[in-house]
């Protein structure tokens, strides 16, 4: 097996013509090679070792120069050739084969292997010493490294900042909506806050100033049917809750106003009934037909009808659907887990949203 060793270099070389390029791997490092004609009928190969994102030390490099008289002295192929070009030539084509590749790394030195394939004669090492590293190089490396750092930092920085003005926002958002239900919401019906959330949410998902207004409750008006009915008609945003005799709790909500009308064509894409028990939502199946006033008699949801609350609500079978089917509400299958109930409290209220 031929060797072949160069001298140490103690500056940058002068480069000549670059006439291959191409990355080889070794111990889980990647090393770039460059090939160069620099004249006189000589090769200069550099190899320079890649930067990993976790390297802080300045490049490693190395580097030969071999004439052509000694690329004959050193391998006995090289004898057929006569111009330095054939012997770039083959270089080139040594590559493509995968036939160049490194063999070892010392302290001071890596060595190729190029595997000339001559039957009876082996293949060829060439050891390239390792380079000083010039100090404006390593100051420009050091430099390289500390703006990549800085501007790493800069941007964790702002993504931190980000994501604190968003928690800081979310905050503001529960203090709002808290204070509003401890302060100014009262009610028999709705048990805590996170009931309050859940209709705050599927009314206004980005507001963060909802108070609720009572219109009407049972306990304190008793049953007042024209009271009643005058307290929700032509007003949008309406949500009326209902706790029956069993203790099952739900309710509606409208953003359209309810017309005192027999028909049952009010669209509103935004009504929805609601489980507290469950903690469910119901959208309006496209909002067609989902909200109207059955000829001053009730405040109904859905054509089916999806919930029923009469105005004489103490006397009258109130009631939801009892099934899935041919209703303008998803999934509800009677709200209070049978199809009539009795009411035992009943509150109306409007919503502001600013």
């Amino acid at each position: 097996m031929s060797t072949f060793k160069s001298n140490f270099f103690e500056s940058k070389p002068n480069l000549g013509d670059n006439f291959l390029n191409f990355d080889l791997k070794f111990n889980e490092k990647i090393y770039s090679f460059s090939f160069y004609d620099i004249g006189n009928d000589s090769l200069q190969i550099i190899a320079t070792e890649n930067i990993n994102n976790n390297d802080i030390a300045p490049l490693n490099k190395y580097s030969i120069i071999l004439q052509f008289r000694e690329l004959k002295i050193l391998h006995i192929y090289f004898n057929m050739f006569t111009t330095f070009e054939q012997v770039k030539n083959i270089i080139i084509g040594l590559y493509n084969k995968n036939s160049i590749k490194i063999i070892e790394i010392k302290e001071n030195e890596l060595s190729i292997n190029f595997d000339l394939q001559i039957p009876g004669h082996e293949s060829m090492i060439i050891n390239l010493t390792k380079m000083k590293n010039d100090i404006n190089e390593d100051m420009s490396y050091i430099f390289k490294c500390y703006n990549q750092q800085k501007t790493e930092i800069n941007e964790l920085k702002n993504t931190i900042k980000d994501m604190s003005n968003t928690i800081s926002n979310l905050i503001k958002r529960i203090e709002v909506l808290e204070n509003k239900s401890e302060k100014s919401f009262k009610s028999n019906i709705i048990k805590n806050n996170q009931e309050l959330m859940l209709l705050y949410s599927n009314i206004s998902p980005l507001s963060t100033n909802i108070s609720l207004q009572l219109l009407y409750s049972s306990e304190k008006d008793g049953e007042n049917p024209e009271k009643f009915k005058n307290a929700y008609l032509n007003k949008n945003d309406i949500i009326i809750l209902i706790q029956t005799q069993k203790d099952k709790r739900f309710g509606g909500y409208a953003h359209e106003k309810f017309q005192d009308t027999e028909k049952y064509e009010m669209k509103d894409t935004k009504a929805f009934l609601f489980n507290l028990d469950k903690m469910k939502i119901y959208q309006s199946k496209g909002g067609a037909n989902a909200i109207w006033n059955y000829d001053g008699k009730s405040m109904d949801f859905g054509s089916g009808t999806d919930l029923r609350i009469f105005h004489n609500f103490l006397n009258e079978k109130n009631y939801t659907c009892p099934s899935k089917n041919d209703y303008n509400y998803d999934e509800n299958y009677a709200l209070n887990g049978e199809r009539f109930f009795e009411i035992k409290f009943l509150e109306l209220f409007k919503v502001n949203i600013n």
